[in-house]
């Protein structure tokens, strides 16, 4: 039977991270702690194996005692807050989790709203989730969420702007943001009111 450590390779492995060093950046501790765990020199207490378990989107009982199934698929990873509204810096790095929509896959993260400039349609709170970042031209009159090249993070409709490469962002209650420049947009998948 596999080792705990094993096993956190293993799922470190098949959520993508392809070094230690790798998980330990993105998940946010520091790289001897993570290594010790993985390599079975130090124990791994349950709340680190929780924040593992979440970010690697596995059973918490399979990597502790490896019972049961590795997956975990009714959780999808929280990978930051988006603006509706405020004035919102990108955070595409966090460790949370929430409970997922059906029809869901490995693809799928969730980020959380912040503001009310989409009122009714969204408030404050709500859960977006999405499965595919596009190229913004793909995504024009439609609602989704944004990644501006200055590291702002929005939920807003999308129109051409005046001038090739750049966009206008329209909200439901507040102005629009005209002629900003867009790194990515994805299209809202499903969405879990406050």
């Amino acid at each position: 039977m596999k080792t705990v450590g094993q096993r956190l390779r293993e799922a470190r492995e098949v959520a993508g991270y392809r070094s230690a060093r790798e998980a330990a950046d993105a998940i946010g501790i520091a790289y001897p702690t993570y290594a010790a765990h993985e390599n079975d020199s130090r124990g791994l207490r349950r709340d680190s194996a929780e924040v593992y378990a979440r970010r690697f989107k596995v059973s918490i009982d399979w990597l502790l005692t490896g019972k049961g199934n590795r997956s975990n698929s009714n959780v999808v990873q929280v990978v930051g807050i988006v603006g509706a509204g405020q004035y919102i810096e990108a955070i595409f790095n966090g460790v949370d989790t929430v409970e997922a929509p059906p029809e869901t896959d490995e693809t799928t993260v969730a980020v959380i709203v912040r503001g009310d400039s989409m009122l009714p349609f969204l408030e404050d709170g709500s859960v977006i989730y999405y499965s595919k970042q596009l190229p913004p031209g793909e995504m024009v009159n439609r609602r989704c969420v944004v990644q501006l090249t200055d590291g702002r993070a929005m939920v807003k409709t999308l129109r051409v702007g005046s001038k090739p490469g750049r966009w206008i962002l329209t909200s439901l209650n507040a102005g629009d943001l005209v002629d900003v420049e867009i790194e990515w947009a994805a299209k809202i998948d499903w969405i879990k009111p406050k």
